[in-house]
């Protein structure tokens, strides 16, 4: 039988992973780690939250941990890719990627964003607009910060345009459509757009809640 704690604390981290309160999520799963210290898993998520703070360093080592005690998994490949990718570590992204690719058990949804990811870490022209995107998306989210909207979508507007795989600024993108102008319908097509590189659950809720939004604004007339 599950233990009702252990699943509360789980729950509880995955929201705050998701809502981006990347301490509280770490504070989470370090109690579980605490209980389950060998629990399958748990390092992966607590790297994820160092990764959001964008602190690669302590995320590497977790991250490595786990392939070499429970071997390559998808999902391991892809967080290391995606890490050294965010990190402007082309060839390593490169590398993970590839492998993430031909995984047994790669996700097929995935498998676009995964074959043009390999394309932009071919080599350092391609890798190029990436860091014009991660530099976007940074500028991006100052504005998003300082409450500055159209300031923010400009900024992710141009890192997609010089990396279409760059999830995070269409989510932000999304995101201001919807709570901020209140326009659900082109949150909905934004959500869709980056659903569409990967079927990611948090991505799935915010498509949700845009169509919730646009069937109420119709019904209000």
């Amino acid at each position: 039988m599950r233990n009702p704690i252990t699943w509360w604390h789980t729950r509880q981290a995955l929201n705050a992973l998701a809502e981006g309160d990347y301490a509280r999520s770490r504070r989470m799963w370090e109690k579980l780690r605490k209980r389950r210290p060998d629990a399958l898993g748990i390092r992966h998520n607590i790297a994820l939250t160092y990764i959001g703070e964008e602190n690669y360093e302590a995320a590497e080592p977790l991250l490595l941990a786990e392939i070499e005690d429970y071997g390559e998994y998808y999902p391991r490949l892809k967080a290391l890719a995606d890490m050294y990718y965010v990190w402007g570590k082309r060839p390593q992204a490169h590398a993970h990627y590839r492998r993430a690719l031909e995984a047994d058990d790669a996700v097929a949804e995935e498998r676009g964003f995964v074959e043009r990811r390999l394309e932009l870490t071919a080599d350092d022209g391609s890798f190029s607009e990436v860091l014009e995107s991660l530099q976007a998306l940074r500028r991006g989210n100052e504005s998003l910060d300082a409450e500055r909207w159209q300031d923010a979508i400009n900024a992710f507007t141009q890192a997609v345009r010089h990396d279409p795989t760059n999830i995070q600024a269409l989510n932000n993108i999304g995101t201001i459509q919807l709570n901020y102008q209140r326009d659900p319908k082109r949150a909905a097509v934004t959500f869709r757009r980056a659903l569409s590189w990967t079927p990611l659950p948090w991505l799935k809720r915010n498509l949700a809640q845009a169509e919730r939004a646009k069937a109420q604004k119709a019904e209000a007339g």
